[in-house]
Order: structure tokens, then C-alpha cells, then sequence
């Protein structure tokens, strides 16, 4: 599946996507990303998903060939 990382996700990560092999649901991948991304696991606790472009929840499974957004908080004024 292809990870698309996006503001201060892909600044700390330094990169904006990265393919890799995953199948399970969307908290699953959270925990992984957590724990290969530990500088960062504050921000993926809040962050969104969206698989090819249709948000969804914790509970959504992967099938292992989706486009999976990963979408911080935004902040504005």
C-alpha cells in the first residue's frame, strides 16, 4: 500500500510517501506507524485517515493495496 504523509508528519518523517506491505485495520496501522515512528507518536494519535480519499475510521480494514492519507490536525484562525 502506498502512505501519503502531509504537513508536519512528512517535515518530521522527510518524506511524503512511502510504499509498504500492511494488511489489518486503520488502528492497526496507527500502532505500526507508532512504534517505526516513536519521535512521532504523539502526532499519530491524532491524526485522520483517509483511504483513497474517502476518510474513514479506526475500525476500517486494509486490504494491503490502498492509497492511506495520513492527515494531521489543522489548526487555523
Amino acid at each position: 500500500m502506498k502512505i501519503l504523509y502531509f504537513s508536519i508528519i512528512k517535515e518530521k518523517l522527510k518524506r511524503s510517501e512511502e510504499e509498504i506491505e500492511f494488511k489489518g485495520s486503520v488502528r492497526e496501522l496507527r500502532v505500526m506507524l507508532m512504534e517505526r515512528y516513536p519521535d512521532i507518536k504523539e502526532l499519530l494519535s491524532q491524526v485522520k485517515f483517509a483511504v483513497n480519499e474517502e476518510y474513514v475510521s479506526d475500525d476500517y480494514v486494509l486490504e494491503g493495496s490502498e492509497r492511506v492519507a495520513i492527515i494531521p490536525p489543522v489548526s487555523g484562525g
